[in-house]
């Protein structure tokens, strides 16, 4: 019988399919990376028209992204695991509009028709590029890594200890945070209240030690999946785990935070159902649709709201009625993350030289604190997405919003296109290899690190690395390196 796609759970999941198997699917995916980068050569070497070819580009595109979606799934019998929804999130955010497209569902054209047809070419292409070669750099951890050898990397030799280990410093991080995240929402409440979802990017930002209540307030999620990862028999630590997760989520709705609540309840059902029991895929569906097609929506109609508009039944009912197509209209906005790589392939290097590395470098810095330095340099350098808005919208930059970014332009921007097929390998490489190394493990602090690397994970789709550096190292592998630290284990 073919398995659901539903969370993995070490006592349910697959076995590992043969090593004849996994080579070839890995030289299928090679044939196809390879076929990509020869037509992208033939194309640019030759007189194209961008506008009659885009058609075809859209049923490529769309045929790979199911390719590499079907492909880890019959690797591994389940897309809900951390590379399995990173690599949704990246097709979603960075290529949702030309699915639409495909569909005939786009009223106004990719992106709304902003970007002449070369350039939305181009940018299809990239984006095909760069997740393919992501997806090659996972493939190869997963079927060039021992399930044996991986396992012995990460063992540890005191299973209690550690759960007792990570529920406590669950414990305790939840002590240290929950003061300050209470008074972060009831400040960040008061101000989208009176000024609406964008008044929080309107505010002035906090420097130095001031950043510490909600660097503090930020531990509260990750203290709340620690302790589900070391209460498998404990109820009390479920509970109380469930709730504050819940009750986080719902606060970050009610703020406009779509995304940072939607990763918060993906990395706890992912967590529960590799600790406590599965969770069949046929449960899922119906909340994943209703979070998709009614939550988010509705919160992006209402969250530039003003006073108790927010919370008024009638005014929530009435902007959900004034939405044409909920659906479409949630594809359509998350994938206009697309826009990004447009601009950047636009505007590098005509009017912004390659960086050559300098980006990551600085973000590789943002794991650092900010005890020596009135502003941090990673901030004070300014990140892509900064340079971005203050250079295609800079009114929108006054008013402190943006576009977001992307980790495939970020490429790009730094070594162009030989670059980005290099970089993203290494992504795919590193994102396989720690998800391989959470697969079929019942280790709770293992488990606790992937659920918190799930929480940035999910959103780098859209970001750049400088906003997932600093996440990672603080409420990742802070934690997890406390637990190991507690427990006498070393690495």
């Amino acid at each position: 019988m073919q398995p659901m796609m539903c969370a993995d759970f070490p006592l349910s999941e697959r076995q590992p399919r043969t090593a004849r198997a996994r080579r070839a699917i890995c030289f299928t995916h090679v044939f196809f990376l390879f076929s990509l980068i020869v037509a992208g050569v033939v194309v640019s070497l030759g007189d194209v028209d961008a506008e009659d070819t885009l058609p075809v580009a859209g049923l490529v595109f769309a045929a790979l992204a199911l390719w590499t979606l079907w492909s880890w799934f019959k690797l591994h019998g389940t897309l809900i695991e951390p590379y399995g929804l990173f690599l949704m999130s990246s097709w979603t955010f960075n290529g949702g509009q030309v699915f639409l497209e495909v569909l005939h569902l786009n009223s106004y054209g990719i992106l709304g028709g902003m970007f002449s047809p070369f350039t939305t070419l181009k940018t299809e292409y990239l984006v095909a590029l760069g997740i393919c070669a992501l997806h090659m750099g996972a493939l190869w951890a997963a079927c060039a890594g021992n399930p044996t050898s991986t396992a012995n990397l990460w063992r540890s030799t005191a299973h209690q200890d550690l759960a007792w280990h990570t529920r406590w410093i669950g414990w305790f991080l939840l002590l240290v945070s929950i003061g300050p995240a209470i008074w972060v929402f009831w400040d960040t409440g008061q101000m989208v209240l009176a000024g609406g979802y964008t008044s929080l990017y309107q505010r002035t930002l906090d420097i130095g030690l001031a950043t510490g209540p909600r660097v503090l307030a930020n531990f509260l999620v990750p203290s709340a999946l620690l302790l589900l990862a070391g209460s498998k028999a404990k109820r009390t630590g479920v509970v109380i785990s469930a709730a504050i997760t819940v009750s986080g989520s719902l606060a970050m709705f009610f703020l406009g935070g779509r995304g940072t609540a939607a990763t918060g309840l993906v990395a706890y059902v992912w967590l529960y159902s590799r600790t406590i029991r599965p969770i069949p895929a046929k449960l899922l569906i119906l909340p994943a649709l209703l979070l998709g097609f009614v939550v988010f929506p509705v919160v992006r109609a209402v969250r530039d709201a003003r006073g108790l508009d927010r919370t008024s039944v009638d005014f929530v009912t009435s902007a959900w009625s004034a939405i044409d197509n909920p659906v479409v209209g949630s594809v359509a906005e998350m994938g206009s993350s697309m826009s990004t790589v447009a601009y950047t392939l636009e505007l590098v290097p005509t009017t912004r030289p390659f960086d050559g590395g300098v980006s990551y470098l600085y973000a590789a810095l943002a794991g650092f604190p900010n005890v020596a330095w009135s502003v941090h340099p990673t901030t004070a350098h300014g990140t892509l997405s900064a340079w971005l808005v203050s250079t295609v919208m800079p009114y929108a930059a006054a008013t402190g919003c943006g576009l977001g970014y992307s980790f495939i332009a970020e490429a790009y921007e730094n070594f162009g296109w030989i670059g980005v097929p290099l970089v993203l390998l290494v992504t795919g490489w590193i994102a396989g290899r720690l998800s391989e190394a959470v697969r079929g493990r019942s280790d709770p602090a293992i488990l606790a690190l992937g659920a918190t690397l799930l929480l940035t994970a999910t959103l780098y789709a859209r970001a750049e690395t400088a906003d997932l550096v600093r996440n990672v190292c603080w409420y990742s592998i802070l934690p997890y390196l406390l637990i190991r630290l507690l427990s006498g284990v070393r690495q």
